[in-house]
């Protein structure tokens, strides 16, 4: 993901999950809200519960690769955070994958 679609600022999350709407499951919880601009942008986050920073960062590097490579099934009219539960830890990347992208048709 390159940095135009990153969402990094402090107040930018706290404003999102503050006045966005809120979809999750057992695995994920997404913020989504509606932006001006032409293209989404997305956040990512894990817990310190989830592991140390070698396992946070990995499953940071797979979520970005399921964004890239799905980036046309998010409305490009919307920012998303994607926060990912501890559940996740045991789970594949196809199996990461089908789980979060279930969530996010389920918010059409």
């Amino acid at each position: 993901m390159n940095s135009e679609i990153r969402i990094k600022s402090k107040i930018e999350f706290e404003d999102l999950i503050k006045n966005g709407e809120k979809i999750g499951n057992s695995y994920f919880v997404i913020y989504y809200k509606e932006r001006k601009k032409s293209f989404s942008r997305f956040g990512i986050s894990l817990s310190k519960h989830f592991g140390n920073a070698v396992k946070r960062n990995k499953y940071k590097r797979i979520l970005r690769e399921i964004i890239r490579n799905n980036q046309k099934k998010f409305k490009k009219t919307q920012d998303y955070i994607i926060i990912m539960k501890k559940t996740c830890d045991s789970l594949d990347y196809k199996v990461i994958e089908s789980k979060l992208l279930a969530l996010l048709l389920q918010e059409d």
